[in-house]
């Protein structure tokens, strides 16, 4: 019987250790899991989560520099990271501004260029020509009537410098539209309609003048599509509507002639488009092949609006 009950003592005891033992292992596991999540596990799913963060713009985001050895390190690298990509933004975005910049300042240096030209044309080589087309009829009607020969010619003359005066005067719409300038956008795009060569339906729900950029970027998509569809299109009806919205201009330009205008290839759209992005505006063309062609613009009415 004391035997017996030294085996169960010795039983007891080593149960015990046994049991110590192995609370003393579950306690470390679990304080090794603990540490492992928070060193470890944690800062790789912040990293993970500040990742998918850069990745949808947002380069802001900075990761606490808190650990230590390979954690350290990534999340310094990371930070590193993330300001170059944001530094390299901000110089995008400047170098985007400074073209935009100039962009508008060259197409308002053309338009100052344009607008010189047309006074000059018009009030030195047209008016020049029209007073020598006076003096001529004058000389005409002073030249015997037995000089008949010579009096046809001289009408002829007349008849000739009569159209070089209206090539001059169409020269000189194209080059910079006077009637835009006193008028404003309707006049002028109805006297556009009145000019075209095809069939122009125009619906402008415009009151009153808008800055001068707009109404120049407007009206030159409206002329140039008038112009292409006339000489390529084969188009039987333009339809031009312009109308403002929430201090934003909207224009559709469309037509149904032949299509595949692509503004890729260098063509008269090139210069369309800049001369829309540089009024703040966007322009977007469709023009599948056989089914026409539209334009599509949005001009903000304000000086730096977004359209």
């Amino acid at each position: 019987m004391a035997s017996q009950e030294r085996a169960d003592g010795s039983g007891t005891r080593t149960l015990g250790a046994a049991s110590v033992s192995l609370a003393a292992s579950i306690g470390f596991i679990l304080l090794s899991g603990a540490y492992l999540k928070r060193s470890l596990v944690r800062p790789v799913r912040q990293a993970r989560e500040m990742a998918d963060r850069v990745a949808g713009g947002d380069l802001t985001v900075r990761m606490p520099e808190s650990g230590s050895g390979e954690i350290g390190g990534l999340q310094r690298s990371f930070n590193r990271m993330a300001d170059s990509l944001e530094a390299s933004q901000k110089e995008l975005r400047q170098a985007a501004d400074d073209l935009a910049a100039s962009r508008a300042r060259v197409i308002a240096a053309a338009d100052k260029t344009r607008r010189r030209i047309e006074r000059d044309l018009h009030d030195g080589t047209q008016q020049r020509l029209i007073s020598l087309a006076l003096q001529l009829r004058a000389a005409q009607a002073s030249v015997p009537p037995e000089h008949r020969n010579l009096v046809e010619q001289w009408s002829r003359t007349s008849e000739g410098l009569i159209e070089v005066i209206d090539g001059l005067r169409e020269i000189s719409c194209r080059l910079h539209p006077t009637m835009l300038e006193r008028g404003g956008l309707g006049p002028a795009l109805r006297v556009l309609a009145r000019r075209a060569t095809t069939p122009v339906e125009v619906n402008v729900g415009v009151r009153g003048r808008l800055p001068e950029q707009v109404e120049a970027a407007v009206y030159y998509v409206v002329s140039e599509t008038l112009t292409n569809a006339a000489r390529h299109a084969l188009t039987s009806v333009v339809q031009v509507d312009v109308d403002v919205h929430d201090d934003v201009v909207r224009l559709l330009v469309r037509h149904d002639g032949a299509g595949a205008a692509d503004s890729s290839s260098g063509t008269w759209l090139i210069g369309l488009i800049d001369r829309v992005e540089a009024a703040g505006g966007r322009l977007e063309i469709t023009s599948p092949p056989g089914r026409g062609t539209t334009l599509a613009g949005t001009i903000p009415v304000r000086p730096g609006g977004r359209a």
